[in-house]
């Protein structure tokens, strides 16, 4: 097998996955620069969830979509918080230490069970997701977009114009500009 085959075929089933544009609409253009602007390379099929969906809502879409992060909207359709992998892991990590400092003894307790099931699944996203979620604009540059994620130490950025949530622009979307350039 080609060594590079294992990877045709995930360009391909990503690009199916995201409705046939693994490039986006920067693709077409004649010439690719940092200076294009966000909404060329954005993602545009947005999954995002209620304010009052589930932690287990957000961790069945990013594991159906294969998606990093999950922002949240209220009840006007307005950005309100982002779940990422960060944040999850975060939960993991904490309910760890409650179950290691005041239960050592865990490991033979069906309620240490239940805990990690109610953290990871029915407990409000709301409990997990960041608050902070940093935007920008659909007209924005790229350079601009990528100076604010290394600005903020962050992988994903919201892209909302006056409608609100339009998009959203991960650090693979850098590398799928520099693969263009």
């Amino acid at each position: 097998m080609p060594p590079f085959a294992t990877c045709d075929r995930w360009v391909a089933e990503r690009s199916k996955r995201h409705g046939g544009e693994f490039f986006g609409d920067a693709e077409m253009n004649a010439t690719v620069t940092i200076d294009d602007h966000v909404e060329s390379w954005m993602n545009r099929k947005v999954h995002s969830v209620h304010r009052d969906a589930s932690v287990r809502d957000v961790l069945e879409i990013m594991a159906k979509e294969v998606i990093a992060s999950v922002p949240v909207v209220g009840e006007k359709g307005e950005v309100v918080g982002i779940v990422t992998l960060g944040d999850l892991a975060r939960v993991v990590l904490s309910t760890e230490q409650v179950l290691d400092s005041d239960f050592p003894h865990y490991e033979d307790c069906f309620w240490a069970v239940d805990l990690f099931q109610r953290r990871l699944g029915s407990d409000p996203v709301l409990n997990v997701m960041s608050e902070n979620v940093t935007c920008v604009r659909p007209d924005q540059s790229m350079r601009e977009a990528a100076l604010i994620m290394i600005r903020d130490r962050i992988r994903h950025l919201a892209v909302v114009d006056e409608r609100g949530l339009v998009g959203m622009l991960a650090a693979i979307d850098f590398v799928r500009l520099i693969a263009k350039v």
